[in-house]
């Protein structure tokens, strides 16, 4: 299983801290909002036959600007 990393902003000033997530975590939290929103947007078929978990996840990573954690 993998691990990623982001970091996020306390306050305005630049302060942060890194959170790690697993690919379960991201599954559980993001990935339920995230195929409500594409059925939501192109259909529920067109999603089911089109996109995967893993796309989900690639998505996930760009818009947290996420890292894989080193095994």
């Amino acid at each position: 299983m993998k691990y990623f990393s982001y970091n996020e902003l306390i306050d305005t000033n630049g302060g942060a801290f890194v959170v790690t997530l697993s690919e379960d975590d991201i599954r559980k939290e993001y990935y339920p909002w995230w195929y409500e929103k594409r059925c939501e947007e192109y259909g529920k078929e067109q999603v089911d036959k089109n996109w995967s978990f893993e796309d989900c996840l690639e998505d996930w990573v760009i818009t947290n600007y996420a890292w894989v954690v080193d095994e």
